[in-house]
């Protein structure tokens, strides 16, 4: 598969949600390449000074400085990385409203996917106290290899739905690895 029509993918599973798209952007340091930004607001609650948040989705790069593959914690770099240039390219704003965004990363990668992904990444969906970012899900695909883990933060889906949709759409595109059952 090929960067442009994972893109289509990405475009389709999103566009019933009425997101919308914005450049990515490019950090040197910490190193950081953000390909695209998908956003909407959403309404926490039915009161508009109480709760709105964002819905963002980030299409990045895998950084050269951060092995994916090797345990929980360089998930956890990796998506507090992240959440530092969200905050910074949606600012919570003067006036009152958009605290918290939902945060779904497709992390594109060249090292192999393998089985022991999905509980490494499980780990690494905890919300930090540090950010308003608020980790919902957290995709990895590796474009030659045709293959994708994920793992997906308990949320309410008619809040959030852009984890599940984009799950579902890449699905359908690539190969999940899932462990050998074990008889014993």
């Amino acid at each position: 598969m090929l960067e442009d029509q994972l893109f289509e993918v990405i475009d389709s599973a999103l566009a019933p949600l009425k997101v919308r798209e914005e450049a990515g952007e490019e950090f040197r340091t910490p190193p950081l390449d953000v390909l695209r930004y998908y956003w909407r607001p959403v309404r926490l609650h039915w009161l508009p000074l109480i709760g709105r948040a964002r819905g963002v989705v980030a299409v990045v790069r895998q950084p050269v400085d951060v092995g994916l593959s090797g345990s929980s914690k360089d998930y956890r770099a990796f998506l507090d990385r992240l959440a530092m240039a969200v905050n910074g390219r949606f600012p919570p704003g003067r006036r009152l409203g958009f605290g918290s965004i939902g945060l779904t990363v497709v992390a594109l990668t060249p090292e192999p996917i393998g089985a022991e992904d999905d509980a490494l990444m499980k780990a690494a969906l905890a919300p930090s106290n540090r950010s308003r970012v608020v980790p919902l899900g957290l995709i990895r695909v590796n474009l030659g290899q045709e293959a994708m883990a994920f793992q997906l933060a308990g949320t309410t889906d008619d809040l959030f739905p852009e984890p599940v949709a984009l799950a579902d759409a890449l699905t359908l595109k690539l190969r999940r690895f899932v462990p050998l059952f074990d008889g014993t």
